[in-house]
C-alpha cells in the first residue's frame, strides 16, 4: 500500500503547507480577546497576593519581583499558539503527541483529490476501494484514520503468535 501512503503523505504536505503549520510558537492575542474575564480575573487574584509577599516579613520585596516575573512568563505563555505538522506516521499512535496534536487524524478529512487518486490507482486493491466508497457514501467524508485503518489493518495478538510460529 505505498500508493496509498504516498497519497497520504502529498496530502498531508498541502494541508501543512495551505495552514503554515510548521511547529513553532507564534504570537495569538485570541486568548486576551477571547477571555477577558479570565485574564482580568488572574491579574485581580495575583495582586492580594503580590501585596501580601510584599509585607510578609520573611519574602520581602525580591520575592515579590521575583515571584510577579514568574507570574508574568507564566501568564504570557497563554498568548502564544502552536500549529503542530501533522506526519504520517503519527495516524494511529496514541502517546504523548496526542497531547501537543490532538487526535487531528480522526477529525481532518481527507481531500477529494487524494481520494479520487487513491481510487482511481490501478495499484489499490479493489475491496480497499469499496471500502474506501462505501464509507464516503455512509459518512459524506472520510479521515485519514479510516484510510490509515482500510489499507493498514492492524494485526490482533493471536495472529501475531500464530505467524510468528510459523516463520
Amino acid at each position: 500500500m505505498n500508493i496509498i501512503k504516498q497519497i497520504l503523505i502529498e496530502d498531508l504536505q498541502t494541508i501543512n503547507e495551505n495552514e503554515k503549520r510548521d511547529g513553532k510558537p507564534y504570537f495569538n492575542s485570541q486568548f486576551l480577546i477571547g477571555h477577558p474575564y479570565l485574564c482580568i480575573g488572574m491579574v485581580a487574584a495575583y495582586i492580594p497576593l503580590a501585596i501580601i509577599l510584599w509585607y510578609a516579613p520573611y519574602f520581602g520585596p525580591y520575592w515579590t519581583l521575583g515571584i510577579t516575573l514568574l507570574f508574568l512568563i507564566l501568564t504570557s505563555v497563554l498568548l502564544f499558539d502552536v500549529k503542530p505538522v501533522y506526519h504520517f506516521d503519527d495516524i494511529g499512535i496514541l502517546d504523548l503527541r496526542v497531547c501537543y496534536n490532538g487526535e487531528w487524524f480522526v477529525t481532518e478529512p481527507v481531500s477529494d483529490n487524494a481520494i479520487s487518486k487513491i481510487l482511481d490507482s490501478k495499484e489499490v486493491n479493489s475491496s480497499i476501494k469499496q471500502e474506501i466508497s462505501r464509507l464516503l457514501a455512509l459518512k459524506g467524508t472520510i479521515s485519514f484514520y479510516d484510510i490509515y485503518h482500510i489499507a493498514f489493518p492492524e494485526v490482533s495478538a493471536p495472529e501475531q503468535a500464530k505467524l510468528a510460529t510459523q516463520n
